[in-house]
């Protein structure tokens, strides 16, 4: 039998033409899915990159999310608002009204505050902390209205009342070989800062009076007590004193002599006085709409808070405890640099040039001039030790112009800062000479050496006035004698550097925000009439505690604590707060340093 194959059938052109078809559709979807996949890789590329520059976490607070946007808006609005500062600011420059230097002092935070490699930073620092005010105010039930809203944008439309202040202030210092002032060298202290004063409305030049007081930045904050231009807000002195300054009428009116909470007895004066100054275009000028709005309640919102801790803290009944304190000043060197040295001195130098005394040979005869003017120094102050400050002050007697203006008096110090320089790299005072003859045993309080030679200063006169141990040997010491049964009271009034030791170290009452975390820690770890542990940071304390009850504080403490209060209450929340911050993504943010 024979096969054959049977031939293939050939295709229909109909079928041809289903077949193309069927293959143009299947390669347009694969090709249509294909540009659907690479749109959503882009679109998701895009959307991930856009989420990560715009909308990704930079910080956190208790939970509450802050994204990168917040942080840029935030920043370009308080570049706005810092620009229109200046501007006003530059206005009350134009109009005459403040000086140049005036201008520059209170335009320097706001222009500095621009920096573009900080705005990033301090713009999340205060999205953080409002974060954390906003949250307290939900869980106590606190909340403003617009109308809040609207006057806090008043109060930064507003350049308040401003003045120039000039103090001068005595402080009581203790009469050796006594540590701590009597009520004698308090009210020495008092009676000189009224003469003081009498001196200076007879006519005398404020500088002189202020140079005349032998004043330093301790007593005044400032050199010759100018504080500058400040608001009331700003002025660092008791609110008593403050009050006086801002009741003045006019341009050099003076207050009278007040007694701070320091002990210091001051009189203050304004040599310029700038009205109130208020911004009728800044909501305006600033601009950023609702992001300026968010920040103004924010403000708003934390006024509100404020005056709700003040009525607790301040004017309401609070848990008080009635405190003595033993309170030693840190000292100029650091702990173990051994015993330290009170005296006064006066500078002979040849040539009356201290600056250039090493440069001058020994040989030259001006060494030998600086001797005789030394040696009738020593017969004068010998005859009519009185004179000492007087003759400090005199530049035409004195070549000193380190502590000419405080009497020629140096504040306690130890061995170390009579090298030329301290062991922390500080300049010293370049008198080893004068150290040896000072550290010597069996001085008595008062006694007045013979001319010392010192080759980088020339002849120096010296009035040694006494020796005590280091600050934390004393505080050590008063520890030792109380727990051996010595009076407290007693202690402090001989060894306390504080300005209620003439009282036994009695603080009267005191209630939380008034003091440190770490002091209120060891007055109310403290039973009653028990004496606390050894507290140290800024200095060195010891407190007993006498009493505790609840009670509401007295007008003064009330001024002290307004003053106080709410900035400590506000660390503390702050601190307490779990916040978690993206550094390098907000590193990241930052514009890129400049190409040098």
């Amino acid at each position: 039998m024979t096969f054959r194959s049977r031939p293939a059938a050939q295709p229909t052109r109909r079928r041809a033409r289903r077949d193309d078809s069927r293959r143009s559709i299947y390669i347009t979807l694969t090709f249509s899915l294909a540009i659907a996949s690479a749109l959503s890789l882009m679109g998701g590329v895009f959307v991930a990159g856009y989420y990560t520059d715009h909308w990704a976490p930079i910080a956190a607070v208790n939970g509450e999310v802050i994204g990168k946007d917040a942080v840029r808006d935030r920043a370009a609005m308080n570049v706005s608002l810092y620009k229109r500062q200046v501007d006003d600011l530059t206005a009350l420059r134009n109009q005459g009204k403040i000086t140049s230097a005036e201008f520059q002092s209170l335009a320097n935070a706001p222009m500095t505050a621009q920096d573009p490699t900080t705005i990033q930073n301090d713009a999340l620092t205060q999205l953080k902390h409002e974060a954390t005010l906003r949250q307290y105010a939900a869980k106590n039930n606190i909340s403003v209205t617009d109308a809040q809203v609207n006057d806090q944008i008043q109060v930064e439309a507003t350049i308040p009342d401003l003045r120039h202040v000039m103090v001068i202030g005595v402080q009581p210092n203790a009469t050796p070989p006594a540590t701590a002032p009597t009520p004698s060298d308090v009210l020495a202290a008092q009676t000189r800062a009224q003469t003081l004063l009498d001196e200076v409305k007879g006519g005398k030049k404020w500088a002189d009076v202020a140079t005349e007081s032998g004043q330093d930045a301790v007593a005044n904050g400032g050199s010759l007590g100018d504080l500058g231009l400040v608001s009331k807000d700003s002025l660092s002195l008791d609110p008593e004193m403050i009050d006086a300054v801002f009741a003045l009428a006019k341009v050099n009116d003076m207050t009278t002599v007040i007694k701070g909470s320091d002990g210091i007895f001051r009189f203050a004066t304004v040599t310029s006085i700038v009205p109130k100054f208020v911004d009728a275009d800044w909501e305006k000028s600033v601009g950023h709409g609702d992001t300026y709005r968010a920040y103004a309640r924010a403000g708003a919102l934390s006024k509100a808070v404020q005056n709700k801790i003040e009525a607790q803290y301040v004017s309401g009944a609070t848990n008080q405890r009635h405190v003595l304190e033993i309170a030693i000043a840190p000292g100029a060197s650091p702990p173990g640099d051994g015993d330290e040295v009170k005296f006064r001195l006066l500078v002979f130098s040849p040539a009356h040039s201290e600056a250039n005394a090493s440069t001058v040979p020994t040989t030259d005869p001006s060494w030998d001039d600086a001797k005789k003017r030394a040696d009738a120094a020593v017969a004068t102050l010998r005859s009519d030790p009185t004179k000492f400050a007087s003759m400090a002050v005199d530049t035409k007697v004195n070549d000193d112009q380190m502590v000419n203006t405080r009497s020629g008096e140096v504040p306690w110090i130890t061995n170390s800062w009579f090298a030329a320089q301290t062991a922390s790299g500080s300049q010293g005072l370049g008198m080893t000479n004068v150290a040896a003859a000072l550290y010597k045993d069996g001085l008595v309080t008062g006694t007045l050496l013979d001319p010392i030679q010192e080759p980088s200063k020339g002849y120096v006169v010296v009035q040694f006035e006494s020796r005590r141990a280091a600050p934390e040997q004393r505080i050590a010491n008063a520890q030792l004698l109380i727990n051996s049964g010595v009076d407290f009271v007693e202690e402090a009034k001989q060894i306390s550097d504080a300005a209620d030791a003439a009282k036994g170290g009695d603080m009267g009452w005191v209630t939380k925000y008034m003091l440190t975390t770490d002091q209120e820690a060891a007055i109310w770890q403290t039973p009653i009439g028990g004496v606390s542990r050894m507290v140290s940071n800024s200095g060195y304390w010891v407190f007993k505690v006498l009493d505790e009850q609840t009670r509401v504080a007295d007008a003064d403490t009330q001024a002290r604590l307004k003053k106080l209060v709410y900035q400590r209450w506000l660390a503390d929340l702050q601190g307490t707060a779990l916040v978690w911050t993206d550094a390098p993504g907000l590193a990241a943010m930052a514009p890129p340093s400049p190409t040098p």
